[in-house]
């Protein structure tokens, strides 16, 4: 006879020690969104919009809820208000522009739209990611280096997520402050994280900085990096497609989640990575934000980003295909 459930027995006791120790799973969390709402045209009285008003994507799936009720002065057009999504889960990390509908009109109300992405949203843990980060807890309950804090940050943040710790940096991110600890965030889906998030990792590590320390959160800064390239496809190969790979290759290599902090971005390096993919050669010109030049990094706190590939691919037969991919590329 099998016992199915012996082999869980294990995992549950370690779950259990930890419950007990202060680590207890993690239910999940509801993403938030600051919503935008315009108005027709300019009242003579203010408009108000209610708390819990509901706002959709605009596949109709995720449903959002204002946080408190807004008033639109006589006057104004538009007007601001946080709102948290209707359950738990990460689905409901939203992009920018994608919160528009309106299930239930106000006359007056013309739009809604989220100018920022969606965040904040964790799906329920498994026993695997209590145990990890379980025991991850226990070992820096109290952070102490650079790599403790940026540690504790990205397993909160979720994977992809990026944390950069500056020690005595103070709140204006140029001046030094004794004491200080300066953490720069960057969500799982590769964006500065939203003021929800920063307030989340600032009470995360409310009781755990030493006394007489102060710690700031502020959002990961990126640099869009363009690039015009003029390269010879190779014989048999499709330009489209060809466009496509290299767009990929280019994307991967800027990918701010995995990219090295402190690194320039090195043009050589960012032509070693478009020749790998095999589909072009003989590259004639490779510009980097306008320059044939490597790209420096502002500061310490920046990363890249590929915001556009402008190409120029010629075939064996002297044809030349003009195509561009990231921003500004046609629908």
């Amino acid at each position: 006879m099998r016992f199915p459930y012996v082999n869980k027995l294990p995992i549950a006791i370690i779950v259990d020690f930890l419950k007990v120790l202060g680590v207890t799973r993690r239910l999940g969390t509801k993403a938030t969104a600051i919503l935008t709402f315009n108005l027709s045209a300019p009242l003579s009285t203010s408009f108000n919009i209610p708390a819990n008003f509901e706002v959709i994507d605009s596949t109709g799936n995720y449903s959002f809820l204002t946080d408190t009720a807004l008033s639109i002065p006589p006057g104004l057009v538009s007007g601001s208000v946080t709102a948290t999504a209707e359950v738990t889960g990460s689905s409901y990390n939203l992009a920018s522009y994608t919160l528009i509908g309106i299930p239930n009109p106000l006359t007056f109300l013309s739009s809604v739209t989220n100018l920022e992405g969606a965040n904040g949203g964790s799906d329920p843990e498994s026993d695997d990611q209590v145990i990890t980060r379980g025991l991850v807890e226990l070992r820096v309950r109290s952070p102490i280096s650079q790599a403790d804090f940026e540690f504790i940050a990205e397993t909160e943040l979720g994977v992809g997520s990026r944390c950069r710790a500056i020690g005595l940096l103070g709140a204006n991110r140029t001046s030094k402050q004794l004491g200080a600890i300066h953490l720069f965030l960057l969500n799982a889906n590769q964006e500065p994280a939203n003021s929800a998030q920063l307030i989340k990792i600032q009470q995360l590590f409310s009781e755990r900085v030493p006394l007489g320390s102060s710690l700031y959160t502020s959002p990961m800064e990126l640099l869009s990096i363009s690039a015009d390239l003029i390269a010879k496809l190779v014989p048999g190969r499709e330009a489209e497609a060809t466009a496509d790979e290299l767009w990929e290759a280019y994307q991967s290599f800027l990918n701010p989640s995995q990219y090295p902090l402190d690194e320039d971005i090195i043009l050589n390096e960012v032509e070693f990575a478009l020749r790998a993919t095999g589909a072009i050669r003989d590259i004639e010109s490779l510009l980097l934000n306008g320059q044939p030049l490597n790209v420096p990094l502002p500061n310490q706190y920046t990363l890249p980003v590929a915001f556009s590939l402008n190409m120029s691919l010629v075939s064996d037969e002297g044809v030349v295909f003009e195509l561009l991919r990231g921003a500004g590329e046609f629908e």
